[in-house]
């Protein structure tokens, strides 16, 4: 019970008298249902900025309906493009020899070699490697600027959905509170 006292006093803290957690307006059931869908065609990724501009809207999308949480805006940096890894045939050869001369000195000689080749496979008259999979970059960061974060309780929402989501460990996202107009 005491627990309870406890959360409602710290969503219910308030400068001037106004509440820190707004009231929720009754919504229509599918705004809920395509926060995550988008009505786009779903367009070829090339770019490390095409990744970053995709996540950037998909997420700050996502975020806008977190309860407390308005006008955001999202960055995505991204370390590199996505990786294609190829189907590789491997061939290791090794061999040993043991020499001596006729001093009676001996000496051993080791020799290990390793090729690799990419699986080529036809596709009626072209030439194509194998592809085993495509990997989704590695994220660097994230930072989230939005109105309502300076709630701790809202802010580590922010910050445990954007980890779980792009796979970012979460001193790698960063939740800032956006300016008022006033300080504008």
């Amino acid at each position: 019970m005491g627990c309870f006292f406890m959360m409602i006093g710290t969503f219910m803290q308030s400068n001037d008298n106004e509440p820190v957690m707004p009231v929720l307006k009754e919504q229509e059931p599918e705004v809920a249902s395509t926060v995550f869908k988008s009505n786009e065609e779903p367009r070829e990724l090339n770019t490390m900025a095409d990744y970053e501009t995709h996540y950037e809207t998909q997420l700050a999308r996502a975020l806008e309906n977190v309860l407390g949480v308005t006008n955001v805006t999202v960055m995505v940096n991204i370390a590199e493009s996505e990786k294609i890894v190829y189907k590789n045939n491997t061939n290791t050869k090794e061999q040993f020899t043991e020499e001596s001369d006729r001093e009676g000195g001996t000496r051993e000689v080791q020799d290990k070699s390793k090729e690799e080749q990419v699986v080529i496979i036809r596709n009626g008259d072209k030439e194509e490697a194998l592809i085993v999979k495509t990997e989704k970059p590695d994220i660097r960061g994230v930072l989230v600027v939005a109105n309502g974060v300076e709630n701790i309780q809202i802010k580590t929402w922010i910050v445990e959905a954007v980890s779980r989501v792009l796979d970012v460990p979460q001193h790698r996202v960063s939740v800032l509170p956006r300016k008022s107009e006033e300080e504008s």
